[in-house]
């Protein structure tokens, strides 16, 4: 479903569940270099940009729906970007930050199995699968490279 097409009567599915906490959403603090971010969403926006009052208003924001629209209203100023940045370098970071903070990640992230993760977001063509199944699902793929790490460490590789 289009979260955009208000004009639907289908059902919406608003159920959390245990892999939500894999999401960059999930309520779960990161502490990044001696600073504290609500969120990994808050975290992985602020830190796409330079240092500033627009950094701090994304750490303030009040969801992490509201970072990333914050985030969206910065990241085409060229003044504010950070010119060396590569963002799936940036995001795999702070997921392992949040696997090594929060043990229920680490948990849930192993439950998983073997099993495939995606990030389906219709619209999200990068970190997600986009709405007709094609997009790199980036966010998936980290998440597994990861918990490909966690599982070859247990068994002694």
């Amino acid at each position: 479903m289009d979260i955009s097409d208000l004009t639907s009567n289908e059902p919406i599915n608003f159920i959390e569940n245990i892999f939500h906490y894999l999401s960059t959403f999930s309520a779960h603090q990161l502490k990044v270099e001696g600073a504290t971010y609500p969120t990994l969403e808050h975290a992985y926006h602020a830190l796409r940009i330079k240092p500033g009052v627009e950094r701090d208003e994304i750490v303030r924001a009040t969801s992490p729906l509201a970072a990333w629209r914050l985030a969206q209203n910065y990241k085409n100023h060229s003044s504010l970007k950070l010119a060396d940045l590569n963002k799936a370098e940036l995001m795999e970071k702070l997921m392992r930050l949040k696997l090594e903070q929060h043990t229920d990640i680490k948990e849930v992230l192993l439950v998983s199995g073997n099993r495939g993760l995606l990030k389906v977001f219709g619209t999200d063509f990068y970190w997600g699968t986009g709405n007709d199944g094609s997009g790199e699902n980036v966010m998936g793929k980290l998440w597994m490279k990861l918990r490909s790490e966690i599982m070859d460490s247990k068994d002694g590789k």
